[in-house]
């Protein structure tokens, strides 16, 4: 199950990024995934509401989940396409000239946080 060592990679992250913010509770981490990338939602879901519970940081995050679809671009017709079965060929001009644009990302989009007591509100935190 690579999903637990997903979750536990995204927690590393997301509780490095906190602390250089000075953030104490992080609410909500969003993370895009591509249908293409091999991760299980769920699995990943399930993963990271028990680890983060273990965590001072996170212990009360939930994880937003942004699938992607798996798209590919045809250089001939100048189009993209939704990618059937991972088979990147053109349904047009049946070209394997492809690129794939978007489907095997995992990223983490950014971060909802806890205001301080004394700022009041809430913030949002971007990786980068």
């Amino acid at each position: 199950m690579h999903e637990l060592a997903l979750a536990q990679s995204i927690i590393e992250v997301v509780e490095a990024r906190a602390e250089e913010c000075a953030v104490r509770q992080v609410r909500t981490v969003h993370l895009r995934v591509g249908e293409a990338s091999g991760v299980l939602v769920e699995a990943l879901q399930t993963a990271f509401t028990m680890l983060a519970s273990l965590s001072p940081v996170l212990a009360e995050a939930r994880l937003a989940i942004e699938v992607s679809p798996h798209r590919a671009w045809c250089e001939p017709c100048a189009s993209s396409f939704a990618v059937e079965d991972f088979i990147a060929r053109c349904p047009a001009c049946g070209t394997w000239s492809t690129r794939i644009l978007s489907g095997t990302e995992l990223q983490i989009l950014d971060m909802e946080v806890g205001a301080d007591p004394q700022q009041g509100g809430q913030e949002q935190a971007k990786n980068g």
